[in-house]
C-alpha cells in the first residue's frame, strides 16, 4: 500500500514519496530520536526547484537537503529553542520564519510551494503546541495529507479506463437475459443492413444488364425484379423489427442501470461518517446522484449497442467485401484499423478534458445548493450582484472548459470523416481500371459488383461515424463513472463491527476511559478524559466555544471513534455495539434544528414512521408545540419549506423536541438547544425539555448556565480537559474556580440588561 502511496507522489506530484534511506544510513537521526513528522521543501532561498526536508522529531528541528544518495544538514536546531514561526504569505508560495521569542533571535528561513502547505501546517502547529508524541506513523501523515486532494478529485487514479468501463458494465448482470436478447437484435439488424447492398448489385448483374442486352426476355425480368423488390421490403422490415427491439430493451435496462447506480450511491451515502460530509460539498454529491448517472443511463441504452452495432457491421463489410471481390475489398478495409485507432487516440484527449469539465460544473451547482438555501441572507445583506458575479465566474470557467471539449472535438472529426470518404475515391482509383476493362478480359470487374461496392462504402462511413460518437458517449459516461465510483468506494473510517454485540434494553449508562481524540491525528480535542454517568443522571458540559465539548457527545454517538482509550455504553466498548442501536437509543436536539421539506406532522414522525395520532399529539404537547401548530392554516398539515424555514427559530426548535420525545431515546444529548431564542420562547423551550429528560441519562451543552442549574453533576471542559466537576452549589463555593467566574460574568451581563431595560 505503502509502495503504490508513494508512486502516486511521484507521478502526479513529481516529488519524492518518503525521506530518503541517506538520513538513517549517515546516522543523522540519533538512536534515542523519534520522527514526528516531515514535509518536503521544493524552494529554495532563490525560490528555484530544489529538494529539501524538514524534520521535526521529539528533539529537533531539521532541515536537509538530498542530493542523489546523500544527505546534507542545513539546519539542526533543538525544539526547545524555537518558540514562534512566522507565516509569511506570497502569490504562488508561502514561507515560515522560525524564531525565538518575541525578541528572540532568527533562525533560519524556508519557502514552498503551496502543494506542500497542508502538510507544513501540521509541522508548525506541533512545534508551537510542544507535540512530543502523536501515534500515527511520520509516513501515513505525510502521504494521507499530500494525497489527500489528489484522492478526492479523482478516486483510483492509477485505475485505467477498461477497469471502469468493466465495472460499470458488470451493473448489466442482473439483466443479462434482456441484454442478450437486445444486443442480439442489434447485431441481426446490423448484419441484416448488408442485404440490401448485395441484392442491388446482383439485381444489375443478373437483371438490369441481361435485360438491356436483350438475354433476358422482359416478362422476365419484370418476375426477377419484383423479387428482388420484396426481398428488399423484407429486409427493411426485418431491419425495422429488429431495431425496434433493440431500442425497447436496452433503453429499458439503460434507466434499471441508472437506477440501481443512484440507488446504490444514495445507500452507500447514508453509510459515511459525518467527518465525509463536512468534507464534500452537498451540490457535488447531489451532481454525481442525478447528472452523472443520468449520462451513464445514456451510454448504457445506446452506446454499448451502438458500438457493438458499429464494430458487427464493420465486420460483415469486411467479409462481405473481401469474399465479393478480394482485391478491391482490401483497399477498402485496410484503412479502417487507423480510423478506429484514431478515435480511440482522441478519446484518451478527450477523457482528461471532460474530466476538467465535470470539475468545473460540479463547482457551478455547489454555488447553487450554498447560495439558494441562503437567499434571505443574500438579500437581506444586498449582495445580489455579487453573487451574481461569483456565479458567473464559474460558468464561465465551465463553459471555457466546453468550449475545449467542442474544439477538440469539431477540429478532429471533420478530419477523420474526409480521411473515411477518401476511402470511395481510393475505391474508384482501384476499380476503374478493371470497371472500363472488355467483359472477358482477366479481373474484369462488373457493374453490379461495382454497385455494391459503393454502397457498401456508404455504409462503411456510418459505423466508424457511431464508434466516433460513441467514444465522446464514452468519455463522458467514464468522466461520471469515476465521480460515482470515488463515493462507492469512499468507506466509513469507523468499521462496523464483525460481530456486534447483543445488547439489551438500553440502561443508560455511559463511561469514557482515558479518552483521547483528534481530528487530524495531531491535534488532541479531547486529551486523557475518563468519566463515568450513571443511568438517569444529567450532566451539564460548560466552558469556552472550542473546548471539547460538542466532541465529547459526538463520541457518544459514534459520530467519530476515539484515537485512544474506550467509550462505552451500558459497559460495552461503543465499537462492538451495532451502529443501529446506538442511533435508536441516542437522541439530539441540537442548536440549529433541522426540518426537512414536508409538514409538521412528517417532520414530528421523522424517527418513529409507524407512530399514532395520539403519540405524535402527546409529543407536541411535551415539546410545547401543539398550541402554536394549531393556530397554523393548515395545523399540523402545513408545509414548513425548505429547512423549517417558514417557521421562527423557536418553533422549529419545539418541533425538533417533540420529534425527540416520540423517538423516545434512552441517552439525550442537548447541544445549546435553548440558544439564540428570546426570554419567553426559551421558557417554554425549557419547559419541553424539562419534560424530555425526565428518566432519561442527559448530555447538555450550553453557555447560559442558569439553564444547567438542575443538572446533577456540571463538568468544566477546558481544552480537551475537565479540569472542574461537581454541582452548581459545589462548584460556586469554589469562588476563584473556572465555573464560578463564568456564573458570575453572565449574572453581572444578565443584571446589566435588566436595568438597561428598565430605564428604557
Amino acid at each position: 500500500m505503502k509502495t503504490r502511496q508513494v508512486d502516486l507522489i511521484k507521478k502526479f506530484l513529481q516529488q519524492e514519496g518518503q525521506l530518503p534511506t541517506a538520513l538513517f544510513e549517515q546516522q543523522i537521526i540519533y538512536d534515542d530520536e523519534k520522527i514526528l513528522l516531515f514535509g518536503f521543501v521544493d524552494l529554495d532561498e532563490a525560490l528555484r526547484l530544489c529538494q529539501r526536508w524538514l524534520v521535526l522529531t521529539d528533539q529537533r528541528l531539521l532541515l536537509l537537503e538530498q542530493r542523489e544518495d546523500r544527505v546534507r544538514v542545513l539546519q539542526s536546531h533543538l525544539r526547545l529553542q524555537i518558540k514562534r514561526v512566522a507565516h509569511v504569505r506570497s502569490l504562488g508560495l508561502t514561507s515560515f520564519q522560525f524564531l525565538g521569542a518575541d525578541d528572540g533571535p532568527f533562525y533560519f528561513e524556508i519557502h514552498f510551494s503551496h502543494r506542500q502547505k497542508a502538510m507544513m501546517e501540521k509541522i508548525r502547529f506541533a512545534l508551537e503546541e510542544s507535540v512530543k508524541n502523536i501515534e500515527m506513523q511520520a509516513t501515513d501523515i505525510y502521504h494521507s495529507t499530500i494525497l489527500r486532494p489528489i484522492l478526492e478529485a479523482r478516486n483510483n487514479l492509477d485505475a485505467k479506463n477498461q477497469d471502469a468501463l468493466l465495472r460499470l458494465l458488470h451493473y448489466l448482470k442482473p439483466y443479462k437475459r434482456d441484454v442478450v436478447v437486445g444486443m442480439g437484435a442489434a447485431l441481426l439488424g446490423a448484419f441484416i443492413s448488408l442485404v440490401p447492398a448485395y441484392l442491388s448489385g446482383v439485381m444489375v448483374d443478373e437483371v438490369v444488364r441481361p435485360s438491356q442486352d436483350g438475354k433476358l426476355p422482359a416478362e422476365a425480368a419484370m418476375k426477377m425484379s419484383m423479387l428482388f423488390v420484396a426481398g428488399l421490403a423484407l429486409t427493411y422490415s426485418l431491419r425495422e423489427l429488429f431495431i425496434w427491439q433493440r431500442l425497447k430493451r436496452m433503453s429499458i435496462i439503460g434507466e434499471k442501470v441508472a437506477s440501481d447506480l443512484r440507488m446504490g450511491l444514495f445507500k452507500h451515502i447514508q453509510t459515511l461518517g459525518t467527518d465525509f460530509f463536512s468534507r464534500k460539498h452537498s451540490g457535488s454529491l447531489i451532481t454525481r446522484i442525478s447528472s452523472d448517472t443520468d449520462r451513464i443511463w445514456d451510454f448504457i441504452a445506446f452506446g454499448v449497442v451502438e458500438v457493438t452495432v458499429a464494430l458487427g457491421t464493420l465486420l460483415g463489410l469486411t467479409l462481405v467485401l473481401l469474399m465479393r471481390d478480394f482485391k478491391l475489398g482490401l483497399a477498402m478495409v485496410l484503412p479502417i484499423p487507423l480510423f478506429l485507432y484514431a478515435v480511440y487516440w482522441q478519446g484518451e484527449r478527450m477523457k482528461r478534458i471532460f474530466l476538467r469539465a465535470w470539475r468545473k460544473w460540479s463547482s457551478v451547482t455547489s454555488h447553487l445548493s450554498d447560495v439558494i438555501p441562503g437567499m434571505q441572507v443574500v438579500k437581506a445583506f444586498g449582495q445580489e450582484e455579487r453573487e451574481v458575479k461569483r456565479f458567473d465566474e464559474k460558468n464561465n470557467a465551465f463553459t471555457k472548459e466546453t468550449f475545449a471539449v467542442h474544439n477538440s472535438w469539431t477540429s478532429f472529426w471533420p478530419l477523420l470523416m474526409l480521411c473515411v470518404h477518401f476511402t470511395t475515391v481510393i475505391m474508384w482509383l482501384v476499380a476503374r481500371p478493371r470497371l472500363l476493362s472488355d467483359v472477358n478480359a482477366p479481373g474484369h470487374l462488373s457493374a453490379g459488383v461495382f454497385v455494391s461496392f459503393l454502397l457498401y462504402a456508404t455504409l462503411m462511413v456510418w459505423p466508424i461515424e457511431i464508434i466516433g460518437q460513441v467514444s465522446r458517449m464514452l468519455n463522458r459516461a467514464l468522466s461520471s463513472a469515476y465521480r460515482i465510483f470515488e463515493i462507492l468506494d469512499t468507506r466509513n473510517p469507523m468499521p462496523m463491527p464483525q460481530k456486534p454485540v447483543n445488547m439489551p434494553k438500553c440502561a443508560g449508562e455511559i463511561e469514557f476511559e482515558n479518552v483521547f481524540f483528534s481530528y487530524d491525528n495531531l491535534r488532541q480535542i479531547i486529551k486523557n478524559v475518563s468519566l463515568k454517568i450513571m443511568p438517569g443522571e444529567m450532566i451539564g458540559l460548560v466552558g469556552m466555544s472550542g473546548g471539547g465539548k460538542s466532541t465529547i457527545t459526538k463520541l457518544v454517538a459514534r459520530f467519530f471513534d476515539a484515537t485512544s482509550g474506550v467509550v462505552k455504553i451500558d459497559g460495552e466498548d461503543v465499537k462492538n455495539i451495532d451502529p443501529a442501536w446506538i442511533k435508536k437509543n441516542v437522541g439530539l436536539v441540537l442548536q440549529e434544528p433541522y426540518l426537512f421539506f414536508g409538514s409538521i406532522w412528517e417532520n414530528i414522525v421523522y424517527g418513529v414512521p409507524q407512530a399514532d395520532e395520539m403519540q405524535i399529539i402527546a409529543a407536541a404537547k411535551a415539546a410545547n408545540a401543539h398550541d402554536f401548530i394549531l393556530k397554523l392554516p393548515h395545523g399540523y398539515d402545513t408545509i414548513v419549506g425548505e429547512r423549517g424555514h417558514t417557521l421562527s427559530g423557536g418553533e422549529r426548535q419545539r418541533i425538533s423536541i417533540a420529534r425527540a420525545i416520540l423517538h423516545n431515546p434512552k441517552i439525550l444529548i442537548l447541544d445549546e438547544a435553548t440558544s439564540a431564542v428570546d426570554s419567553e420562547t426559551e421558557r417554554k423551550i425549557q419547559q419541553a425539555l424539562d419534560r424530555l429528560v425526565k428518566g432519561r441519562t442527559t448530555i447538555a451543552i450550553a453557555h447560559r448556565l442558569s439553564t444547567l442549574r438542575q443538572a446533577d453533576r456540571l463538568l468544566v471542559v477546558e481544552n480537551g480537559v475537565i479540569t472542574e466537576a461537581g454541582t452548581h452549589s459545589e462548584l460556586m463555593q469554589r469562588r476563584d474556580g473556572k465555573y464560578a467566574k463564568l456564573y458570575k460574568l453572565q449574572y453581572h451581563d444578565q443584571k446589566q440588561e435588566v436595568v438597561h431595560d428598565c430605564n428604557i
